[in-house]
């Protein structure tokens, strides 16, 4: 069975569309464990529409997303734990999927997939066309949260979500949380998959830089530099991946895309600001 932890807040329409797409699963052994961040009841009346439909179990958590999976995690039990944002929805045949990739290897302690827009096109991250095991090498080119899928026994061996680390964290460290549970399962010795073919829908997040996108690209720049820390990358790796925002800034300044160049300096800076203050953020 699977256990899909949903965490959710200040959302109503787009949580609708996940349960909808939900009822339409070709695979129905499955539970929604909804942890509901939001501080009043507004969920209420969409939770009890889906009663009949779908077994759903809502669960109450303070805000930041580590924290919330984790108390649905805590909840959950399915031998399969997935973790579908509020804003995304499935195929048909997205459980179907899961459960034969997993069923098909038994070695497989966690698949991952793609996630893509309405209309097929990479929605949230850069995935390849290719199978491939997932290594430190190409982690971050192996999905996201909405399409990790891990058995509940890998789970307990390599524990849940860094709380530290993600949205909503009371650390300066907003990113970062999903990389992290891949990369300490390679690290237990676990095998990690990454397929093409399993697919979960988000639209697309891209929008016109302001003020808000360079603040959350500082924010999301500090996780990824505490997450190079806590693995300990080769430093060669890290000022690799500080070279790439450091030119994208050079070209926008030389362009003169103002937005653009505060944008990609947000994420330079902030991935040295993880870097260098992690474990340690209280100024110590």
């Amino acid at each position: 069975m699977f256990s899909l932890v949903v965490c959710t807040v200040d959302r109503f329409d787009q949580l609708e569309r996940l349960f909808s797409s939900l009822t339409r699963q070709e695979e129905r052994r499955f539970e929604v464990i909804l942890v509901d961040q939001n501080e009043d009841d507004r969920l209420g009346p969409l939770v009890d529409g889906f009663a009949g439909r779908l077994a759903i179990r809502r669960i109450r958590s303070p805000r930041g997303l580590s924290r919330a999976r984790n108390r649905g995690i805590d909840a959950a039990a399915g031998d399969i734990v997935c973790f579908p944002d509020d804003d995304c929805w499935y195929r048909s045949g997205t459980l179907k999927t899961a459960a034969a990739l997993l069923a098909a290897d038994a070695r497989l302690a966690i698949v991952t997939g793609r996630t893509l827009d309405a209309d097929g096109a990479p929605s949230v991250s850069p995935t390849g066309e290719q199978p491939v095991t997932i290594t430190r090498r190409n982690y971050l080119s192996c999905g996201n949260s909405n399409g990790i899928f891990v058995r509940r026994q890998a789970l307990a061996a390599i524990g849940g979500f860094d709380e530290a680390l993600g949205v909503g964290a009371a650390s300066p460290f907003q990113s970062g949380e999903e990389a992290d549970l891949l990369l300490r399962a390679i690290a237990a010795g676990k095998t990690l998959g990454y397929f093409p073919e399993l697919i979960v829908h988000h639209d697309q997040v891209t929008a016109e830089i302001g003020p808000r996108q360079i603040e959350r690209a500082r924010k999301y720049g500090r996780g990824f530099g505490a997450l190079l820390r806590k693995h300990r990358f080769p430093f060669a790796y890290v000022l690799w991946r500080l070279a790439r925002p450091l030119a994208g800034w050079t070209i926008a300044a030389l362009r003169r895309d103002r937005a653009a160049a505060d944008y990609k300096r947000a994420w330079l800076a902030g991935i040295a600001e993880g870097y260098r203050s992690w474990p340690r953020w209280d100024g110590a």
